[in-house]
C-alpha cells in the first residue's frame, strides 16, 4: 500500500447515523442507494462512512454515512438523515485497500506516515467504498490536524 497526500471533496451529501454491529456495516450502504434511486436521485460519489466505537460494547459501532448527490434535496424535519452542502475531508492522507483484512495494515501504516512527518492526524478515519465488478475497494482517509501543510 502507497500512502498518498490529498484531499476528498463532495457536493450535496446526505448523511445518516446509525449505531449497529461491525459485522453489518455494509448493509445500511446498500439501502441508502436503493432509496436515493428510489426516490429518482442519483448519487455521484461513492459511499464513505466513518466509525465510532460504541463505549463498553466491542461488537457495536456509532457509523456515520455520507454520500455525495445530483443535486440539493428538500430533507423533512423528522428525517432520520440530513444534508451537508459540502464534505471536505483534508489535508489528509489516505491510502487505498483491495482487502479488508488490510485494514488494520493501512490503519497502523497512516499513522507511521503521520509520525514521520511529525503530524498529528484525526483519530476517525473516513472509509471511502468503491464497487469493483464483485467486489471492493476502499480508500482510507485520515485528516492531518497539526503539521506543515499550509501548501495543501
Amino acid at each position: 500500500m502507497i500512502v498518498r497526500e490529498g484531499s476528498l471533496i463532495i457536493q450535496n451529501v446526505i448523511c445518516v447515523e446509525e449505531v449497529i454491529s461491525h459485522a453489518d456495516w455494509y448493509i445500511p450502504v446498500l439501502a441508502l442507494r436503493r432509496n436515493l434511486v428510489n426516490e429518482d436521485i442519483y448519487y455521484t460519489s461513492p459511499v464513505m462512512f466513518q466509525v465510532e466505537e460504541v463505549e463498553g460494547n466491542a461488537e457495536l459501532g456509532k457509523y456515520t454515512y455520507y454520500v455525495g448527490l445530483n443535486t440539493e434535496v428538500e430533507i423533512p424535519e423528522d428525517a432520520a438523515f440530513k444534508q451537508i452542502q459540502t464534505l471536505e475531508v483534508g489535508p489528509a492522507i489516505y491510502v487505498r485497500c483491495s482487502e479488508e483484512e488490510e485494514l488494520d495494515e493501512a490503519y497502523e501504516l497512516l499513522e507511521q506516515y503521520a509520525q514521520k512527518k511529525q503530524w498529528k492526524l484525526d483519530p476517525t478515519f473516513f472509509h471511502v467504498s468503491f464497487d469493483l465488478f464483485d467486489d471492493m475497494i476502499m480508500d482510507i482517509y485520515a485528516r492531518v490536524e497539526e503539521g506543515g501543510l499550509s501548501s495543501w
